[in-house]
């Protein structure tokens, strides 16, 4: 008798389960529109929550009474963990709304997930310790979590909360992995991809950092970073520019390959270096000219400062016959009524305040003197800051100087997050900045 039933019973159960069963392939939410893929995929990326989380899978699961389907995994834990960016990317919509709640979308644009989106939903918005909902403004996203910023995978973007409808559900991170630009694209189940993800204890430094940073790869080697490029920098290098290697800021492998390989950096104009041969070279206008004690007396240069260098830091440098003809060369540096001037490479005099000096690491033996009755240049504009520096004011502001901006880092959690804590500052008067533009510290 029980066989027959279960044999009765089966097609039955058969056309049951074919009626629910969704094909691989696109589909439509009918409560909501929403275009979603049932295709299993792994899309390489980084784990989404530093810090305890458990999930299972609950993707198109029912929601509000079956009306709608759930688009994304479910990441519970407690409040205020931290989220990072799941990969490579760029910041595409940043929503503080009390009503809906917090979110953040991240756009992968390099590396094996390009072309895919995390939306990341009940972003925080209470108090540390509480429940008030007053907290966005200070504890749902880190400064320079915009439209626009660049982020690497396992930065801190944001933290873990109950924000919007999850305020009767415990603090969770609503996780969608959607194929294409943020909200408009089709979501996929993030469960494999979840399942697979490399798993951070603690955020990974942020980035990208500003032009002009010193940066220490996960191999030890240094790399001074320019706009678009990555250079490698040897100590010998580092020293003539001033630099020291305990300023370096740890780089990720991942924001290495985010750029592009520069040629090495070169000691700069107006430096004297001195090779393992016992040659003593001048540098002006990215070239090197041989330059005994006597030719460089005649510059105004009796007791430089001499930079031991390899011959591999000397071969991004021409060699030209003759020392320059006048004191004024590019990069020589000179005291004009009490102030250090810099000659640049337009033959004009630019003046450096005290804190500009500094922050090239010049000191009194590379200032020359200047011969009587000395014809002076005419006078250019004023030189900046030094781009990477690593600045603080009287009133603990602290930024990074790059690009002719100030790029403020807003508190203690960025600081440490860009890998600041403990790195040299050189302290300057408000006012030096006061004129500068500002902008976040993310931006490129």
């Amino acid at each position: 008798m029980r066989r027959r039933l279960r044999t009765a019973l089966l097609p039955a159960l058969l056309l049951l389960l074919g009626t629910f069963a969704l094909p691989a392939g696109a589909a439509v939410d009918p409560g909501t529109g929403q275009a979603y893929e049932t295709a299993r995929v792994v899309v390489p990326m980084t784990f989404p929550v530093a810090g305890p989380t458990s999930f299972s899978d609950n993707f198109l699961a029912c929601r509000s009474g079956c009306a709608r389907m759930h688009m994304g995994q479910d990441l519970m834990g407690p409040k205020m963990s931290p989220l990072v960016a799941a990969f490579d990317g760029v910041v595409t919509s940043v929503s503080r709304d009390s009503r809906s709640g917090n979110t953040l979308t991240i756009a992968a644009d390099r590396g094996p997930a390009a072309g895919w989106s995390a939306i990341y939903v009940h972003v925080n918005n209470d108090t540390p310790g509480t429940d008030d909902g007053r907290g966005t403004g200070a504890y749902a996203f880190p400064a320079g979590i915009e439209p626009g910023a660049r982020v690497l995978a396992g930065q801190l973007v944001a933290w873990r909360g109950d924000s919007g409808n999850a305020e009767s559900t415990g603090p969770h991170l609503h996780l969608e992995l959607r194929k294409g630009s943020g909200w408009g694209g089709t979501v996929y189940n993030a469960y494999p991809s979840l399942a697979a993800a490399r798993r951070l204890a603690v955020p990974a430094p942020s980035g990208p950092h500003p032009a002009g940073s010193l940066m220490r790869h996960p191999t030890g080697s240094l790399w001074l970073l320019s706009d678009d490029a990555k250079r490698p920098v040897s100590a010998a290098v580092l020293a003539s520019l001033g630099r020291s290697a305990a300023s370096a800021v740890p780089m990720t492998s991942s924001e290495s390959l985010g750029y592009r390989t520069g040629p090495a950096a070169l000691p700069p104009d107006g430096a004297v270096l001195r090779d393992p041969a016992g040659t003593t070279w001048l540098v002006t206008a990215g070239t090197r000219a041989k330059a005994p004690a006597p030719g460089l007396a005649a510059l105004g240069l009796a007791a430089p400062r001499v930079w031991p260098v390899g011959d591999a830091d000397l071969a991004g440098l021409p060699v030209v016959e003759e020392l320059p003809q006048t004191p004024f060369y590019a990069g020589a540096l000179h005291r004009v009524d009490g102030r250090v001037h810099q000659v640049g490479a337009d033959g004009l005099l630019h003046p450096a305040t005290p804190a500009v000096t500094g922050s090239h690491g010049w000191t009194t033996s590379d200032v020359a003197a200047l011969p009587e009755g000395s014809e002076l240049p005419a006078q250019g504009a004023p030189l900046g800051l030094r781009d990477g520096t690593l600045v603080q004011t009287p009133g603990h502001l602290v930024a990074v100087v790059s690009g002719g901006a100030v790029r403020r880092l807003r508190d203690a959690r960025q600081v440490a997050a860009y890998g600041y804590s403990g790195r040299p500052r050189q302290v300057v008067p408000a006012a030096e900045l006061a004129g500068l533009r500002t902008a976040e510290i993310s931006q490129r």
